[in-house]
């Protein structure tokens, strides 16, 4: 059965070029009920715009905690 994390992500532009340049790896996020996940960064790269990274996301993984998908959920905050 997949299982469902909630979070919020509010990342500034230059840290998200850095994401693209590869120095960024991971990003660690907590989600709404605690939780501290760290997830590949190349995942996030759908949701950069001009001011970054920045919204309320969904997090759905396998049996075997594997990323599934990522999906922005609201914009800002």
């Amino acid at each position: 059965m997949n299982k469902f994390f909630y979070f919020p992500l509010d990342l500034s532009y230059a840290k998200t070029e850095s994401i693209y340049q590869g120095q960024i790896r991971y990003i660690i996020v907590q989600t709404d009920e605690g939780l501290k996940l760290k997830l590949p960064a190349q995942n996030f790269r759908p949701f950069v715009s001009l001011n970054g990274i920045k919204g309320h996301f969904r997090l759905e993984t396998d049996r075997q905690n594997r990323v599934q998908k990522i999906e922005k959920i609201t914009e800002g905050f």
